[in-house]
């Protein structure tokens, strides 16, 4: 058996702000909130939650990041951070996670819904904003299938698939309804490599801007 790792991850992209932190000893400790995505907000629950683990930030041995598809906010802010984390604390492992993959986990990683999934898988559904919707199709067997997207609500959810719906209340027939991810669906994903992603904020909506060109 290897040596257990000290393990924190952040999501701040599928709507408020998820963390979750595995001490080596397996304890787990987590934190939720539907507030606003922020740096300001982060920084004390991260603080809080390595202070309620008795770690320091030199203790953690990896460090993921939700990267998108989801708010291009949420994860510039989470790509910011493992980048400042990964200079101050050259140790840690930084990775970064792709948003829809980590969320399959609550259905994948779930034994008494595998059943529930037939035999053509399920698809993951969260708010674009806009009318849009980001969507990832998944095989039974909880592997991709296809490329995440970014579709109108109504051809995002014209499927004979399941839906996992996150933060979608207004969304019908949707098998599972999520709000945020759970500290063990983070972990799961963390621990899973077909997860992992470039740390590198992933948005698949045209912007809605265009940024001025700099002298």
């Amino acid at each position: 058996m290897g040596q257990m790792l000290n393990t924190l991850v952040l999501e701040t992209t599928l709507g408020g702000l998820s963390l979750a932190l595995q001490r080596a000893d397996s304890t787990i400790f987590a934190r939720t909130t539907s507030a606003a995505r922020s740096s300001s907000l982060l920084h004390p629950l991260v603080a809080d939650l390595l202070a309620e683990a008795g770690l320091k930030p030199e203790d953690i041995n990896i460090l993921a990041v939700t990267i998108g598809p989801g708010s291009f906010t949420g994860a510039r802010v989470a790509v910011a951070v493992a980048e400042a984390w990964g200079l101050a604390q050259p140790a840690t492992r930084v990775v970064g996670l792709h948003s829809l993959l980590v969320a399959a986990k609550a259905v994948t990683d779930s034994g008494k819904r595998i059943a529930d999934r037939g035999e053509k898988g399920f698809r993951v559904l969260a708010d674009a904003a806009g009318g849009q919707l980001y969507g990832q199709d998944m095989g039974p067997d909880g592997a991709p299938a296809g490329e995440a997207f970014c579709l109108p609500v109504a051809a995002a959810s014209a499927t004979s698939l399941p839906i996992l719906a996150i933060n979608l209340p207004l969304l019908e027939g949707a098998a599972w309804r999520l709000t945020s991810l759970a500290a063990a669906t983070l972990l799961a994903g963390a621990a899973d490599p077909a997860c992992h992603a470039p740390l590198t904020a992933l948005y698949l909506k045209p912007l809605a801007y265009k940024e001025k060109a700099t002298v």
